[in-house]
């Protein structure tokens, strides 16, 4: 849900203007115990999303935009905000690449159980060669550091079961004065962060624009304190492959 940079290095330019649609399958690791545990059926391995995002380019090199992401098969939409400043452009005809600094933050939508914030912030380089006058071919590569804030609402650890006319569910561990807190939260916890590093190229031939990009999300590490002990993210190696569609003006 997090947003996706899909755009090279370069800036729009003062006058530049930019709309794109985003198809974005994400891979999961269905067979982990925390799908399976709490999916009916077969957790999938991947799930799709869908990115619309505008840019608007000012001066000197800065471009600024906003858009929203829907997971599909699912009520959940982020609402996100981008910002780029390219350090180092322009340079067409040399072999001297592009800089830029980005950064873009989103805000989940949707969900009662999980409230949830992402800021990333990263850097990319690109190099434009052009074919023709009218069609030309950017590949770029970058690095996303992603921060997660994130905590649930009241959660109910037994769906379906209602305490007040069926009385609580006791415990598994045999003792009978035992029974399941129902109802619980888990409150904010420490900063997940995510490394991403990507590729991609962007084609564009007058104003159309398609791009093609992917990023390999390594296995994640943050520690986060709790009651009960520190809680390790355990999640595993994910990848994110995006095919994008968009107008240049």
């Amino acid at each position: 849900m997090a947003p996706k940079p899909i755009d090279p290095a370069d800036s729009l330019g003062l006058s530049g203007f930019a709309v794109s649609a985003d198809v974005t399958i994400n891979t999961l690791s269905g067979d982990a115990d925390y799908w399976r545990d709490t999916t009916r059926g077969s957790p999938n391995n991947v799930a799709p999303s869908l990115q619309i995002m505008g840019r608007k380019g000012l001066w000197p090199g800065i471009e600024i935009g906003a858009g929203a992401t829907h997971l599909l098969d699912s009520r959940m939409w982020t609402i996100s905000g981008y910002g780029k400043v390219a350090l180092h452009e322009g340079f067409h005809h040399l072999p001297i690449p592009s800089i830029a600094l980005r950064g873009m933050f989103s805000r989940l939508l949707g969900s009662r159980d999980l409230d949830m914030t992402t800021i990333s912030v990263g850097a990319s380089l690109s190099h434009v060669f052009g074919v023709g006058s009218t069609f030309n071919i950017t590949p770029y590569a970058g690095y996303d550091a992603l921060m997660v804030f994130s905590r649930t609402g009241i959660l109910d650890s037994t769906p379906g079961h209602d305490e007040f006319s069926e009385g609580s569910v006791p415990c598994d561990n045999g003792d009978p004065g035992c029974s399941l807190q129902s109802e619980f939260v888990f409150r904010q916890q420490d900063v997940i962060l995510r490394h991403r590093p990507y590729v991609g190229m962007r084609f564009i031939f007058s104003v159309l624009r398609i791009g093609l990009e992917a990023m390999f999300v390594p296995p994640g590490g943050s520690t986060s304190g709790a009651s009960t002990g520190d809680v390790t993210d355990s999640s595993g190696f994910q990848q994110q492959y995006t095919v994008s569609f968009g107008l240049d003006f």
